[in-house]
């Protein structure tokens, strides 16, 4: 029974340090989260603070970096509504074209088969 008894009081040693150790484990885990989320609520603090001071920085800095406006937009917005108009024109004119080709070709056709009729009926 001592055997029994010294081994039992082993396990129970064991199992308690393991539990120590988690409980600690656990415990640096939670500081380092809770470290970690009152670093970035500073940052953030910090950084509100300064775009409430000094406006938004970052903002500023892109328009400045923006390139001036262009003095020659509207000569190029309206080169690009010409050439647009220009190609819609050119559509029109092509499709026309081959409108007017299909019924040349038609009327070809329907006067070659009348004059092969014309024949035909002549010789009999």
């Amino acid at each position: 029974m001592g055997l029994f008894k010294s081994l039992v009081d082993k396990v129970k040693g064991k199992k308690d340090e393991l539990e120590k150790r988690a409980a600690k484990k656990a415990a640096e885990v939670a500081f380092e989260q809770t470290k970690r989320a009152a670093k970035g609520a500073i940052d953030s603090a910090g950084d509100a603070l300064e775009r409430a001071i000094f406006g938004d920085v970052e903002a500023k800095e892109e328009k400045a970096k923006e390139e001036p406006p262009d003095p020659f937009a509207h000569l190029k917005a309206r080169e690009k509504e010409k050439a647009a108009r220009d190609d819609e024109a050119a559509a029109r004119e092509k499709a026309e074209r081959a409108r007017k080709q299909s019924e040349a070709r038609i009327e070809k056709e329907v006067d070659d088969e009348l004059a092969a009729l014309k024949k035909k009926l002549g010789k009999k």
